[in-house]
């Protein structure tokens, strides 16, 4: 069936446009569909006036059965509406719908309005009317501070060790002069080169932004998961630093950059390898961390876990299930005791003997190169007490080391109100132009 659009308020059914008046009002009266939903509009909108409502207990009933533990666990509901909340306010009201079906289960896509901004939440729902999964799948859109016109961009692929990464290279439009220019590293997990997390585009964001500032960049898809790699090879060098100094000698290249003004800023694990990939280029200008861990990994993984275990009201049985699971393997992390192909925290064994080989922080003290690290303080992945001032306590008295805080933002320094959940990463947002300003003065005086 072909995608209809239609305004929900005048071209759904009564029972549907109860619940959106429930919706609008969040502590409405209940909507009334004791019978069950009429179709797959009045599913979702149904599904959006108990997460409004905070029921989410009931939201989850409207889930099929095999799905109820997964993709509609109470918990899961809770901190995908609280995701939103924190990039957009308090909920106003479902403004419009879009319906598309194929193979028996239609995607509706939801509307949602917010203090801030409309965001599109995506249940779909079966023959039944019972959901089968609900998401966000906003588009991005270009932050105020980026200036298009400003902006050149270039499709470029990076020759690394075993296959090809797709890259983008972005340049000021227009420059009497050579500028300098950034590699963009990723963080631990799989990335691509817009580092995309739905609506989100951070490294986008960052490659425009500071173009629009006379500065260039060169960002690229990681090595995961574009390439295969064994497990036995997933160290920090193969997946993140080797592919980093590929990116850095191509810049290097570019007409209109200066080959000696060259940084590296990387995000999360990207930051804390900067130092390692300064010591092994040997002729890097400088180097930023944003959000880079300095605690060891592995604990900061597990601290991780417990955070999404413990916010938001509910239990989500299926984290505290990893987390179990994972307070055990942390023991033979810890000790050693494990082989390079073994999988422990999600991450095979090589992995973590290359961070016990890799130290960051004598590292960062060693390289004569200088280095900018910064942290927002809701942060829940990496944070300004544990990791930042750790990196403080340790490269004290280094008077190239510098430091910036900010109190609103998230890992993807990104802004936001209230406990930072994980699915505000995909709710459309920018990163915030703060940032990119003090990057680039940083970068421009170097």
């Amino acid at each position: 069936m072909a995608p209809r659009r239609r305004t929900v308020l005048t071209a759904v059914s009564t029972a549907t446009a109860s619940a959106v008046a429930g919706c609008a009002g969040l502590l409405g009266e209940e909507t009334g569909d004791e019978n069950g939903p009429e179709n797959e509009e009045d599913a979702a909108a149904a599904f959006v006036d108990d997460l409004a409502n905070e029921r989410f207990e009931r939201a989850s009933e409207r889930f099929v059965e095999r799905e109820r533990d997964k993709r509609g666990d109470p918990a899961r509901l809770e901190r995908l509406w609280m995701g939103y909340g924190a990039v957009s306010g308090t909920y106003a009201e479902l403004v419009d719908t879009d319906v598309s079906t194929k193979n028996g289960i239609s995607a509706v896509d939801l509307t949602l309005s917010f203090d801030r901004g409309d965001h599109v939440c995506r249940t779909l729902v079966d023959r039944e009317s019972r959901l089968v999964d609900c998401g966000v799948v906003d588009e991005y859109e270009r932050p105020s501070y980026v200036d298009s016109s400003a902006v050149t961009e270039r499709d470029v692929t990076l020759a690394v060790e075993d296959c090809s990464l797709p890259g983008i290279v972005t340049t000021p439009a227009a420059e009497d002069e050579a500028v300098p220019g950034v590699v963009l590293v990723h963080g631990a997990g799989a990335g691509t080169k817009n580092s995309d997390r739905g609506g989100s585009e951070p490294f986008r964001d960052l490659a425009e932004g500071l173009a629009t500032r006379g500065i260039a960049s060169l960002r690229y898809d990681k090595r995961l998961p574009t390439c295969e790699v064994e497990p036995s090879a997933h160290t920090l060098d193969h997946v993140t630093v080797d592919d980093a100094l590929v990116a850095t000698e191509r810049l290097r290249t570019v007409d209109g950059v200066d080959a000696d003004r060259i940084v590296a800023v990387g995000h999360g694990l990207g930051g804390t390898a900067t130092p390692r990939i300064a010591a092994r280029d040997g002729n890097l200008a400088g180097v930023g961390g944003l959000a880079a861990p300095a605690r060891p990994y592995h604990e900061l993984t597990l601290e991780q876990l417990e955070y999404k275990v413990s916010v938001g009201d509910h239990e989500w049985g299926g984290l505290e299930r990893i987390y179990e699971r994972w307070s055990d393997e942390i023991d033979q992390v810890r000790a050693g005791e494990y082989e390079s192909g073994d999988e422990l925290l999600g991450k095979p064994g090589a992995f973590w003997n290359s961070l016990a080989a890799y130290d960051h922080l004598g590292t960062a003290a060693d390289v004569d190169v200088p280095l900018y690290l910064l942290q927002g303080e809701r942060d829940f992945q990496v944070t300004a007490a544990d990791d930042l001032e750790r990196w403080r306590s340790e490269l004290d008295g280094e008077s190239t080391v510098a430091f910036e805080t900010y109190d609103d933002l998230d890992h993807l320094f990104m802004p936001g109100d209230g406990p930072s959940v994980e699915f505000a990463y995909a709710v459309r947002n920018n990163v915030a132009e703060g940032v990119v300003t003090d990057l680039a003065d940083w970068i421009a005086d170097l």
